[in-house]
């Protein structure tokens, strides 16, 4: 094979870095995308059985958020913003 097909396997260019998907991805990263998703299933499902379009609203971005940012310490602040925002929300 020539080094193009071996890199388009490898996931990268020619080095083996690890899978294109998950770079720039730390493991805390990962787990706190994972975690956050989990709520934002818990948070859709609340929503929908309550009629509830703010804790809907938060748990689709929950769910969806960490495929737009990056790094572990803005995943976790935009997830607890978002973990928050349902009960901050219905205070005011």
């Amino acid at each position: 094979m020539d080094n193009l097909t071996m890199a388009g396997l490898q996931g990268t260019e020619g080095g083996s870095k690890g899978v294109a998907l998950l770079s720039g991805m730390s493991a805390g990263s990962i787990i706190a995308a994972v975690l956050f998703s989990l709520v934002g299933l818990v948070y859709l499902k609340q929503g929908r059985e309550r009629a509830d379009v703010t804790r809907m609203v938060c748990g689709v971005a929950l769910m969806g958020y960490t495929f737009f940012v990056s790094g572990t310490l803005y995943t976790v602040l935009v997830g607890a913003l978002l973990t928050a925002a349902p009960f901050i929300l219905d205070r005011f």
